[in-house]
């Protein structure tokens, strides 16, 4: 791995050993507030990013950053890690992507129980991320589910009776042993069975591994828990407002709430698995209803984490207690209302709105005027900035050289990389 800023090591060997963090964060504001809340604490928090703009990278709270060169499925990627972690003899290792949770949990006994590794036992992992098991479980509970079946066992009329338009499309499973290819979006829609055949021809390979549901109107509804011992030691929920792709992808706005049966569902769904950690669970809610259905569980801090721990919920640092101070666990009270959002992601949720980018079915678009107000409006304080913070201001400097950058190559994407999916959602 090559440096990005030196280690501190005074401040490293300060630190007991488990107090010591190595944390696998990427490049993105999930990744940044990760390093915050364990800095902040006293934790001495090594950061791997994935490239030398990695936010955390730049933090005051970071004692080193590091910039990973090999994808979690190349073999030396466990070599590097295992390497770092001796070097400074660090007690645990956590990470926010689903794909490096997947490598840790198959390399775990390389670290254990020398090295504490913060992600889910595999079976729990393995269940969490098969969307269409997850969706048999939750009706087997009595929690609200869309319809669906995989794309395969639609088109060859194995569904009966037959979904009903407009249909939302997924990967179902995005960690799949058996090596499943996934979709190249995190959700599209068909609106017609002609639109179906088309993305059908996009994703024939490995239609078994796209889950089809019949879609319900509503905002998506994120839920981040720590489950500690079977129980859940707090809950954090947010409303996305702004999305980028406007169709379906990251959550680039948010606002906090609290919806008391669908965290109560939630963490029914998280003790059926038997999970422990950190994971965010997601449904679409209809405010004008009260309905809602389950989505999907994210086996990892979800996207809006920023938003979460601002409103207080400090879910890295409660991570961490949860293995090495459990008796110091103490879930605060969390603030409804409060709004954040990406400055770069909801610059282009606004240009994406004024090209007149695909919706999700159902939505009505703003008009010119009232989406650049809106943006406007969002830009004072009453709405938090993901990465800005005054006690921590350089990656916020960071980020704004970054988009920048991509002004100067006339790039349309202001967001920083969201094709990379850490902490989507």
């Amino acid at each position: 791995m090559k440096p990005i800023r030196p280690p501190r090591e005074h401040l490293i060997r300060r630190a007991p050993r488990e107090r010591r963090v190595l944390a696998i964060i990427g490049d993105s504001q999930v990744g940044l507030w990760v390093v915050r809340s364990l800095g902040r604490a006293g934790l001495a928090v090594l950061s791997v990013c994935r490239s030398d703009r990695g936010l955390a990278a730049y933090s005051r709270h970071s004692v080193g950053a590091w910039r990973i060169e090999n994808a979690p499925t190349a073999p030396v990627f466990a070599d590097e890690i295992e390497a770092l972690a001796r070097e400074f003899d660090v007690g645990s290792v956590l990470t926010i992507a689903e794909s490096y949770h997947h490598a840790l949990i198959c390399c775990r006994d390389r670290f254990e129980p020398h090295v504490r590794v913060f992600s889910p036992p595999a079976e729990a992992f393995a269940r969490a991320t098969d969307k269409d098991g997850m969706h048999r479980l939750a009706e087997r509970l009595g929690i609200p589910v869309a319809r669906g079946a995989t794309l395969d066992r639609l088109l060859a009329g194995q569904v009966d009776p037959p979904l009903r338009f407009p249909l939302v499309l997924r990967t179902s499973r995005q960690n799949d042993p058996g090596g499943a290819a996934t979709a190249p979006w995190k959700a599209a829609y068909a609106e017609d069975e002609a639109q179906l055949r088309a993305l059908h021809e996009r994703v024939a390979p490995f239609a078994a591994n796209v889950l089809v549901q019949e879609y319900h109107p509503g905002a998506e509804d994120h839920i981040q828990v720590l489950m500690h011992r079977g129980e859940a030691v707090m809950t954090g929920e947010y409303l996305g407002e702004h999305h980028m792709p406007l169709a379906g992808g990251v959550t680039v706005q948010r606002v906090t709430c609290r919806h008391e049966e669908v965290t109560r569902d939630a963490v029914r769904l998280l003790q059926a698995i038997g999970w422990e950690g950190v994971a965010g669970v997601q449904f679409h809610y209809d405010p004008s209803t009260g309905r809602y259905i389950f989505l999907e569980i994210n086996p990892r801090f979800i996207g809006g984490l920023p938003t979460v721990i601002r409103a207080g919920f400090d879910a890295p640092l409660l991570l961490w207690q949860s293995g090495f101070e459990p008796e110091r666990m103490r879930p605060g009270p969390y603030r409804l209302g409060l709004r954040t959002r990406i400055l770069g992601g909801d610059a282009n949720w606004l240009l994406a709105q004024l090209r007149g980018d695909p919706l999700p079915p159902g939505q009505v678009r703003p008009g010119k005027v009232s989406a650049l107000a809106r943006f406007v409006w969002n830009s004072g304080p009453w709405t938090r900035d993901d990465t800005f913070w005054w006690r921590d201001p350089k990656p916020f400097w960071v980020d704004l050289r970054t988009m920048a950058g991509r002004l100067r190559e006339r790039r349309v994407d202001l967001l920083g990389g969201p094709e990379s999916r850490e902490g989507a959602a």
